[in-house]
């Protein structure tokens, strides 16, 4: 009994002088900074030929084709005709993207408030056929997706709505998750 009170009164001690200590040093780790639009240029959405992959997000197959969103930057279109040899055919830059379906010939993709459709019949026509602006809150956009035990720098809304996020090293950061 006297050896489990002794422990305690050595582990309170502990945290005690843990909790408060304090450092004047400033430290880095890497982690996830957020990209900020000042103005609405995050709206505009353009059809590019092939493009590499920078941070692979969902997939989505249907008729032969594979649509792969690349998080917060678009979706690619691979022809999977010939699986043993894909072929990226376009890519539909979406400031935001990070999540896609289909239906029918539609394509709908989230673009940071908005939601997007796109009529994908013609490979060669892809077109924006609707936007219902708003119907993602900004908060959505606080915190980085599908990241875990990370550390990021902590949004300030008044550098403008949060578009995407990247590694970066950080100096003392404030938010983990």
């Amino acid at each position: 009994m006297k050896k489990i009170f002794s422990s305690l009164i050595f582990l309170s001690l502990f945290f005690t002088i843990a909790c408060n200590y304090e450092s004047n040093d400033d430290w880095q780790v890497e982690g996830l900074a957020p990209i900020y639009s000042i103005d609405s240029d995050w709206q505009n959405t353009e059809v590019l030929g092939p493009q590499t992959i920078q941070q692979l997000g969902k997939f989505y197959y249907k008729d032969q084709h594979i649509f792969v969103n690349d998080l917060n930057k678009g979706i690619h279109i691979v022809d999977n005709s010939n699986p043993e040899n894909p072929v990226f055919i376009k890519f539909i830059k979406v400031a935001g993207s990070k999540d896609i379906s289909i239906k029918n010939n539609y394509l709908y993709t989230d673009n940071v408030t908005d939601l997007l459709v796109f009529d994908i019949s013609d490979f060669n026509n892809i077109t924006m056929v609707n936007r219902v602006p708003d119907i993602y809150p900004p908060s959505s956009q606080n915190f980085p997706e599908f990241s875990s035990n990370v550390y990021f720098e902590c949004v300030d809304e008044a550098q403008g709505l949060v578009i995407g996020w990247e590694t970066q090293l950080l100096t003392n950061p404030q938010c983990y998750r």
